[in-house]
């Protein structure tokens, strides 16, 4: 901002550019005064304004003469003469009429003064210009296309998908869960699928990934509530099929009783057990949050704000990296982490060679009748390849945002990470 003092013993402050500044101040010297008057400012203004007339004007122009010039011809089909030349455009021009020097000839106002003799719209048209020194239209046509282009970069329709109508869930609190907040053990029927805790990835059987699920190949110590697993009612969208409609991964209770269980509860749930969670000793509540982007911190040491806050506690890795897969995680805190998700997922983590080619799949998935043959370390439980299935579930828990370029990303299509990669 700056600060000029007028010849009225005010001042003005400037807040544009500096440029705007200098103008003004070269009226006020070639007056030879030293001070900016109010009449300096409406000088420049008013300057300023014919300026931006005078340029725009050879476009204004040029579109009224195409105008008249379709019209004639328009007028000439009407009465009964043969299809007009002057409804054509030539489609490409010559070196010389693009660069020589006659190329301006044809757009200047005395070459259309003929037909604004016996065309009154034309003639006033070319009378404007000669009122505001324009002697040619040679730019008009490059900046008439300038905008043109620019404006149809700009334009964008978004069409948004919405998942289709269907009606929710009525919570519900299950004995089930209310007996493990109170005890730290599981139900004695928590193995059959009509209990109020199951296995955690049980949720894809309604999806439309059902066919490449392997529910023998994930942890069934990794679980989640039914209040957590049914959102929508049954019968409410196609086929079942519940895609759209898959709780983000927030609330876990672990079990000091059995320090291999982790249940995913929903909002209600801990809403209406947190004050007996803060009295037991067989439970703890973990906040939770999957890693999308680099910014963001790591929650899966389970250590963020627990309730109570337990004495030095450790995750089971195995059951942290499985919630991490089912919660959309995208990003591995370290090169062990990584190593540890493609040997559970068995994705071959070496450089290919000739010999070992024709045992990987496209995907990296080793067989388990060529793992040993390749020297893979860890033992993985698929038998199938769970590229498929995982790419569907980040589809989900992304509702279509890309991934590619995550860590998770990278191992779904094929490609290795180097400990560079991850420590990035």
């Amino acid at each position: 901002m700056r600060m000029r003092r007028l010849g009225n013993g005010h001042s003005v402050l400037f807040c544009g550019p500096p440029e705007i500044d200098r103008k003004i101040m070269e009226i006020v010297n070639d007056d030879g005064r030293e001070t900016i008057e109010v009449r300096d400012v409406l000088y420049w203004t008013m300057k300023e304004t014919c300026d931006n007339a005078r340029k725009i004007l050879p476009i204004w122009a040029k579109q009224g003469i195409c105008y008249q010039q379709r019209l004639n011809a328009w007028n000439d089909i009407g009465k009964g003469k043969q299809f007009p030349n002057g409804l054509l455009e030539k489609e490409s021009k010559t070196l010389q009429e693009h660069y020589g020097f006659e190329r301006s000839k044809g757009e200047s106002v005395d070459f259309y003064r003929k037909f604004g003799a016996r065309n009154g719209d034309m003639k006033r048209i070319l009378d404007k210009c000669e009122n505001f020194g324009v002697k040619s239209f040679s730019g008009a046509k490059m900046l008439e296309e300038q905008e043109r282009e620019l404006a149809h970069e700009v334009e964008r329709e978004r069409e948004n998908q919405r998942p289709p109508r269907a009606g929710p869930v009525k919570h519900h609190m299950s004995d089930g869960v209310t007996q493990f907040i109170a005890t730290g053990t599981l139900p004695q029927d928590s193995h059959r699928r009509s209990t109020s805790i199951v296995p955690a990835f049980s949720v894809m059987e309604r999806t439309s990934a059902n066919e490449h699920w392997q529910l023998t190949a994930f942890a069934h110590r990794l679980l989640a509530t039914s209040d957590f697993c049914e959102v929508v009612e049954r019968g409410q969208v196609k086929d079942n099929i519940t895609d759209e409609f898959l709780r983000p991964v927030n609330w876990i209770v672990s079990s000091t009783v059995d320090r291999n269980i982790l249940v995913i509860m929903s909002s209600f749930e801990v809403n209406r057990l947190i004050p007996a969670i803060r009295q037991s000793s067989k439970v703890i509540l973990h906040m939770y949050s999957p890693q999308i982007t680099r910014a963001t911190p790591s929650y899966e040491l389970l250590d963020f704000c627990p309730i109570p806050r337990p004495n030095p506690w450790q995750p089971n890795v195995t059951l942290v990296d499985q919630l991490n897969i089912f919660a959309g995680q995208l990003y591995f805190p370290n090169y062990q982490a990584y190593q540890r998700v493609c040997g559970f997922l068995g994705l071959y983590l070496e450089e290919t060679t000739s010999a070992k080619r024709d045992a990987i799949h496209s995907d990296g998935f080793v067989s388990k009748a060529d793992r040993h043959a390749l020297g893979m370390k860890y033992d993985s439980p698929f038998v199938r390849s769970p590229v498929t299935l995982l790419r569907a579930l980040i589809g989900f828990r992304r509702k279509g945002q890309s991934y590619i370029a995550t860590h998770m990303g990278h191992i779904l299509h094929g490609r290795l990470l180097t400990e560079e990669d991850i420590e990035l």
